[in-house]
């Protein structure tokens, strides 16, 4: 008998070793998962849960959160700082208004906005970043003065100089005998070694008012309202921004430019009305007031703000303005002296509010939904601003502004990006995007390559968070339990606030990092992979699949498998004991088209490998 020749199917395994992150789109592999919790990239090419989270203390009402030299927190009116060097705890009660806060860093003060306050990590002070003086029941006395601030009286005017005059003596040379006190006049003083007349230029003002050199200083830009100078014929820019060139006892002097008919004399200025005297005493004028005496140095309203080669960056959608304050001091917003450190303010053209602020690459980046801002230069001279037509920061996403290895993430309303100084790339391409839509809240944080990104938003039955975990380097997505209401990186480490406490992503950073108090105990982790068997041959099936585990300690493991998209059904369990340990989990699937895998359980697990061995679907006997 001659028998027909038969191809002869043999089993064959396949394993899987690199293992991809989370992807919820529709392509989501055997080797992705398209759901999971507490998983991580940390030690890929096998996937691990992430790494126990430690709580450091109670913390409710937290408002905001920024690392300088130590940890400030913002809860409720109060700032608590903690020192990175371990030292003492500073705490300031009823130091801020009870609202969410902007803050960024500079030298060793951490500015607070809205409320335009600075912390200062050195001494533990707070000391609001403007300043105001009001003249409430107290008189102020405006006189022309020189550079040095001296006044001067005279006993004599007129369009000659005497003839015989003596040394030192003070003359006021007119042009208008009618209008003797007028700005046209010239000061003059005589020198007997010289033999000559000598002008005097009386080109600033001094400015007496108790209590004002505590709030002011030397080059500060000082908004001047409410004085008498204008109706008394003295200075026509009295009223408006002055640069203080001395701060003195009771008295600061100003530069104003000379003018009016009442120019040479001093006036006095009360609760509700003000009197000019002449340089010589001679005449006076009495004038009545409605308005008192003010003096400010102004703080823009900002919303979002950065710091940027040693300035404080900020923007009002208010206004639609971006704001620079004067180079090292921002106290300083309105100082334009015409010199390199000055402020900065410029009026962007572009439509909608600005969503965000941040530094990157050099730039001071403002952010609207469809509008990149990017401002660069040395001085106010050569500042340019360049507007790029992007993808932007979705709204209410300022927060999940960060950057990470030299390249910007954030939440745009088209997912996430990565701006890396020319367009912004969209990395969230595996994500749901309808779930990264019309966040609530968004905010972000960094630690060891890994970009977080916590997402609220209002769905189905109530508000859901999540919290994203992007690894730059592997391009790979992860999500953890939601414990990032806010964040604050440092550099070598990540702390959340889950509403109630605060939490040290990596504890082993952490200054007393032997100790275990806090740290968290049972993991609880789960995953759901994709479609296992869309690759597969038609005349092969399924015959055995072998998971290989390592339990770092006691954990439980539960895997349950789901045929065709039906039902779960639990096909092997593990509960490991003690310290590290492999384990493999083998069991026999029944017969199916696709299969998935659901892994649950508590405890600290790295998923090595998964073994998958096929059998022929038909034909003889199989080895």
């Amino acid at each position: 008998m001659v028998l027909a020749n038969r191809t002869k199917l043999t089993n064959s395994r396949s394993l899987v070793r690199v293992f991809g992150g989370l992807n919820e789109t529709y392509a989501c592999s055997e080797a992705e998962y398209s759901a999971g919790l507490n998983f991580s990239a940390r030690d890929f090419p096998a996937l691990s849960t992430r790494k126990p989270r430690r709580k450091l203390r109670a913390l409710t009402g937290l408002n905001g959160m920024y690392h300088l030299n130590g940890l400030l927190t913002v809860c409720g009116r109060d700032l608590v700082y903690t020192p990175d060097g371990g030292g003492d705890t500073v705490t300031c009660t009823d130091a801020v208004a009870d609202s969410r806060k902007a803050l960024v860093g500079i030298g060793t003060k951490i500015l607070i906005f809205p409320d335009k306050a600075a912390f200062d990590t050195a001494d533990g002070s707070v000391q609001p970043l403007g300043a105001a003086w009001q003249a409430d029941g107290q008189s102020v006395q405006f006189a022309p003065c020189d550079a040095e601030g001296k006044t001067y009286e005279v006993s004599g005017y007129g369009k000659e100089e005497p003839e015989d005059p003596a040394d030192g003596q003070l003359f006021l040379k007119v042009e208008d005998e009618a209008h003797p006190w007028s700005s046209t006049g010239t000061l003059e003083v005589y020198s007997t070694v010289s033999g000559s007349w000598t002008a005097i230029p009386l080109e600033y003002c001094r400015i007496t008012a108790a209590g004002a050199q505590e709030l002011f200083a030397q080059w500060d830009t000082v908004t001047v309202a409410g004085t008498a100078a204008k109706q008394a014929g003295m200075w026509e820019e009295l009223d408006g921004d002055l640069v203080v060139y001395d701060v003195q006892e009771n008295a600061l002097r100003v530069r104003v430019t000379p003018g009016g008919d009442c120019f040479y004399g001093t006036l006095v200025q009360g609760a509700d009305s003000a009197l000019w005297t002449s340089l010589d005493g001679s005449e006076t004028r009495s004038i009545s007031l409605e308005s008192t005496v003010r003096m400010e140095r102004r703080v823009p309203d900002l919303d979002y703000i950065t710091e940027c080669d040693n300035r404080v960056w900020g923007c009002s959608n208010k206004e639609n303005v971006i704001y620079a304050c004067r180079l090292g001091d921002p106290t300083n917003w309105f100082s334009y002296r015409g010199i390199a450190a000055d402020s900065y303010a410029v009026t962007v053209g572009s439509d909608g509010a600005f969503t965000g602020a941040a530094t990157c690459m050099g730039y001071a980046l403002f952010f609207k939904e469809n509008t990149l801002h990017k401002l660069y230069g040395s001085k106010p001279s050569d500042f340019q601003l360049t507007s790029l037509h992007c993808r932007g920061v979705a709204k209410n996403a300022a927060r999940s502004l960060c950057v990470l290895n030299e390249t910007l993430y954030y939440l745009s309303p088209d997912g996430v990006m990565a701006w890396d100084g020319s367009i912004p790339t969209k990395v969230s391409g595996v994500l749901d995007a309808g779930r990264l839509a019309n966040v609530q809240q968004a905010v972000g944080g960094a630690l060891d390559g890994r970009y977080y990104l916590h997402v609220s938003r209002a769905e189905a039955g109530g508000d859901r968070a999540r919290l994203l975990v992007y690894d730059t380097e592997r391009s790979l997505w992860s999500e953890e339990d939601v414990c990032s209401y806010e964040m604050a990186s440092t550099g070598g480490q990540l702390y959340l606030w889950d509403g109630q406490a605060l939490w040290a992503a990596d504890p082993s950073r952490e200054r007393d990092w032997q100790s275990t108090d806090g740290v968290e105990e049972a993991l609880h982790f789960e995953l759901t992979t994709g479609d296992i068997g869309l690759d597969g041959a038609e005349d092969r099936y399924l015959s055995r699949l072998t998971l290989r585990l390592d339990a770092g300690c006691a954990s439980t493991v539960e895997v349950a498998a789901s045929y065709d998209g039906g039902p779960w059904e639990t096909v092997a369990s593990l509960c490991a004991q003690g310290s590290r340990r492999s384990y493999d989990l083998p069991f026999v699937p029944r017969r199916h088209g696709t299969l998935r895998l659901r892994l649950r359980g508590t405890g600290q697990i790295t998923l090595r490998s998964m073994a998958k061995t096929l059998a022929a679907a038909k034909g003889g006997i199989t080895e």
